[in-house]
Parts: structure tokens; sequence; C-alpha cells
């Protein structure tokens, strides 16, 4: 079935972009995760107010989604609305740049379209919220499908802005991006020297260029300086990605990769992804055994070796991330490459009926994890969870309009979660001191209009912030920290819970180098450190 009409073409781009968008923001309303859910909450209104990441607060990964973030507050208002619109837009630039891709090389718009949707199903609703490894992945998969432009159509727009989606995707997190990266960098030296394409080399070039004036104005205007950024976003991370890889001792237990290296940690786990990648492999030998007799190195062969190591990529990061799965949208865009390489390189008498299979096996897959990660909130742990029992978090605030509040360590009784968050807001905002707050739910200083001096994005001992004796960077860490205390003349610390002892691991006495503070509790999941007590 091929349609050539451009006005189905531009129909099934609007519904694309309505349905990616709704989606998202539907299944984004269902559920929550604190420490995941709000990670760009505070973080974006800090922007809005002046502050900066890195400088203001420690982080590991996403500044370009806090600047992201910040301007959607700035457009939309200070809401959950807001915050949702953000995801959701990047699920529909996935999707829909996905569509356009396909549609330069195979003229089937309807397998474009079912491919495009299966991505706007399996990309970002499984989150929902604005997250990093979502949006690297999505910006990493751009540079992939800019690059496989760039070398077909040979059009100087691709290579220029190659350079800048690699940036971007690095910027929101460094993995999967750096891995990709790394990929591009090999490829496209790869295609300079052997395919002579020098004419492009000077665009690419002025893209690269353009990346670095981009990085100098921003440690310029933010005032963020070289040292702090490359000790936060390039060698804390690597230590962490490192340790997980060799398995360390102080390495998130479900994220150490010797624990993930079985047949159904691996094979059985990304079955379909792997599908689809045998299926191109096959196709590439398929291609060099036709043509072994006048064997020559193509464009062709070099853009499916590419795909097959960004999988590959892919796949190993995703065994030393700590969440749940968040690739299998590669499911649908592997399914879209195997077609347009099957048409480019083979003659397939049935291939009409082949590629009807694989739209099958694509529809399938999707369908049924829609059903585990969308339906039943898995990657937001809440699978077990019975979701009709949600509530409408407005009654925590305006602010939070059609959110439907459950998190897996409230699910039997989440009014109670609200309302223990709702007097703990009201006795944070009733203290007159200078505060400083340490939480998991990351929209306090929102709600209260109110500098809370938050130290971090994220709180995970070793693994978004050094906390061990013997970690290498946790003398600078405690320095910023009691910078900050000083700095700001913080009198007071409220750390706020989201589940019971989730913050014993923080060694107050160690980290404040003093034994002259006092501990009050208040109610269930707050409690402060009143500094200064000493006699």
């Amino acid at each position: 079935m091929i349609i050539k009409d451009t006005p189905i073409k531009f129909v099934f781009k609007f519904f694309i972009i309505l349905f990616a968008f709704y989606i998202n923001y539907y299944y984004a309303n269902k559920g929550l995760y604190p420490i995941d859910t709000f990670s760009f909450f505070d973080t974006g209104y800090y922007i809005t107010e002046g502050q900066h990441p890195i400088k203001d607060f420690w982080i590991i990964s996403g500044i370009l989604i806090d600047y992201i973030q910040a301007l959607f507050f700035k457009i939309f208002g200070l809401s959950w609305r807001s915050y949702v619109f953000h995801a959701s837009l990047f699920n529909v630039i996935i999707s829909l740049f996905f569509f356009y891709f396909l549609n330069q090389f195979n003229k089937n718009l309807f397998y474009n379209f079912i491919l495009s949707i299966s991505v706007a199903i399996l990309c970002y609703p499984i989150i929902g919220t604005p997250f990093p490894y979502q949006h690297s992945f999505i910006i990493s998969t751009i540079s992939i499908l800019i690059f496989y432009l760039a070398v077909f159509k040979e059009q100087k727009i691709f290579w220029f802005f190659l350079p800048l989606t690699m940036l971007f995707s690095f910027l929101c997190m460094q993995l999967p991006s750096g891995i990709i990266n790394l990929f591009l960098i090999i490829f496209i030296i790869i295609y300079f020297v052997l395919f002579n394409k020098k004419k492009y080399l000077k665009t690419f070039l002025t893209g690269s260029v353009s990346c670095l004036i981009l990085l100098f104005l921003y440690f310029i205007i933010t005032k963020v300086t070289f040292k702090d950024f490359y000790t936060q976003i390039i060698l804390f991370p690597l230590d962490v990605g490192l340790g997980r890889i060799t398995s360390d001792d102080k390495a998130f237990e479900a994220a150490k990769l010797a624990n993930k290296l079985t047949l159904r940690g691996t094979l059985g786990h990304f079955k379909f992804i792997f599908l689809f990648l045998f299926l191109n492999l096959f196709l590439l030998i398929f291609y060099i055994k036709k043509n072994f007799s006048n064997y020559k190195f193509d464009q062709n062969i070099l853009i499916n070796i590419f795909i097959i190591f960004c999988t590959l990529g892919f796949i190993f990061h995703q065994l030393i991330t700590a969440n749940q799965t968040f690739i299998f949208s590669l499911i649908p865009i592997l399914c879209g490459f195997f077609i347009l390489q099957l048409d480019q390189l083979v003659k397939f008498k049935k291939s009409n009926m082949f590629k009807l299979f694989l739209i099958g096996v694509v529809i399938f897959s999707t369908f049924k994890y829609h059903l585990v990660y969308n339906e039943k909130r898995k990657f937001i742990d809440l699978q077990n969870v019975d979701l009709s029992k949600s509530i409408d978090a407005a009654i925590l605030d305006n602010r939070f309009n059609k959110l439907k509040w459950i998190t897996p360590n409230y699910n039997k009784d989440p009014n109670k979660e609200l309302e223990l968050i709702k007097e703990s807001i009201d006795i944070i905002d009733s203290n007159k001191l200078n505060k400083m707050l340490i939480t998991h739910y990351q929209f306090f200083s929102s709600f209260i209009g109110a500098n809370l001096n938050i130290p971090n994005r994220w709180y995970y001992p070793n693994n978004t912030f050094p906390t061990s004796k013997n970690h290498k960077y946790l003398d600078d860490y405690n320095k910023r920290f009691l910078k900050k205390i000083s700095e700001k003349n913080i009198q007071i610390i409220y750390v706020v819970e989201s589940r019971s002892g989730e913050f014993n691991f923080i060694n107050f006495e160690n980290l404040l180098k003093t034994n002259c503070f006092k501990k009050e509790n208040y109610n269930k999941i707050i409690y402060s450190i009143k500094l200064n007590t000493c006699d």
C-alpha cells in the first residue's frame, strides 16, 4: 500500500503531533515516583529566579533540561501542566522527526505512520515527566538520523546541525549520548577519509565551532566555572559509571553490569530489539556476500555497521542504569532502518509480505510494552499498585491540577501522604529563619515561592553525590556544601522524606564538621537540623 497524496501526509503529521503529545500528557498524570518525577521542577523554578545548576546546586546531569523547563515555566506558568508539556513536546519531536526521516527514503506512508506512532507510545510516556535519560536518548537518536540523512542526502544543513544535537544530547545526560557521540565521531572520520567528502567537512567544523561558542557563552553568562562543570558533569559521573561497569562495592546494586549479564537480562529482556538488530546484521552480511566479487566499502555498509554499534551502545548503557528499561522505542526505529535498507540493498520478491509481517511484530511488541510500562506505570515502580486509589493532587495545590497522586510508598493511603506534605510545607513556610531543604519532593521551593537553598538535585549516596569517607570527590562536595551554609547564613536544615529513613545515610556531624546542632521531629516525614546551637 503506497500512499502518495500530500494531503494524506499532512493528515498523518497532524495526527502524530496530537497523538504523541496527548499520550504522554495522559500517562504523565497517572501516579509518580518522587525522586524521578520532580527532578526538574524546583530546579527549573530556580533558573527563573536567576540561579543556575552546577554553580548554585549540585547536579550530575540535565542542565539543558533545567533551562528548557525554566522556559516552559516562563511561557505557560509555574504549574504541573507546564512541566508535562515539556516532556510531551519532546515526545512529539522524536515521533515527528522519525516520520520525516522515513519519508525521505520510503514512500509507504502507512508503514512510516505506524512506526512513528509506535515510537510515540514507547518513548516518553513510560516516565511522562522531564527525565535526563529520555531527553538524551531522543536527541542522540536524532543525531543518528541526521548522520544517516547527511550521508545519503548530502545536504550541508545536516552536517551543520549534527554537532549541535551531539552537544545538546550530552548536556541532557552524559550517557547514552557519550557512547553514541563517540561512535558518531569515529564513523564521521571514516566517512570523510574513505569517501572523499571534504566539501562537507567545513560545514561540520562550523557547527562544531558554534558548539564551542555556545559553551563559552554559557560559562560567561551563568558564571559557572569550568572546574565545577568538569567535576560535576565529567569526573563524578565517570567515576559512578566505571564503578557500575566494574561492579565496585559502592556502586548501586541494581546497576552493576555483572548482575545484568545473563541470558534473561540481556537477550531475553531485549529480544525484540535484538530481533531487528540481527535482521540488520543479516542484511549487511547478505549485501557484502552478494557483492563480494567486486566488493567495495560503500555508504550502505558504513551506515549498517554504525546502526549496529549504536544499538549495542544503547543496550550497554541500559544495562548499567539503575532505572527501569527506557529504550523499547528502538524496536520501531530499528524496524524502520531495516525496511529502508531492505529496499536499498536487496531485491526481495516477497518483501511486501515480509515488511507487513515485521510491522505486525512492531505492533505486537508495542502493545505488550505499552500495557506493562504505560498502563501499569512500571518505570515509576507502580506496576503492583492499585492506580484507582490515586487522588487529585489539586487538594495539595491547584498548580498540581490533573495529576492523579499515588506513589509506591503511600499506595494504600495517598491522601495521608498529601496531608503530611501540606503540613510540612506550612512548617517550612512559617519559619522565617534562613533555610535549607533536603528532599525528593522537589517542588517545595516553587510552591512556597522562596529560595530554600537546595544543595542537590538528587540524593542517592555515591550515585548522585559523594558520601563515602574514602570517596575522592567527597572533600570537594563537602566544601561546596559548607560554603553554601556560610554564604547563605543557613540557620536550619529541613529534611522531608518520601519514605521512612531514606536520608539516614547523611551523617550531619561529619557533613557540618560540628556537634553543635539540634534535631527536631515534626511529623512522620519531616524533621529539622537547627544549626549553631552550641552553648
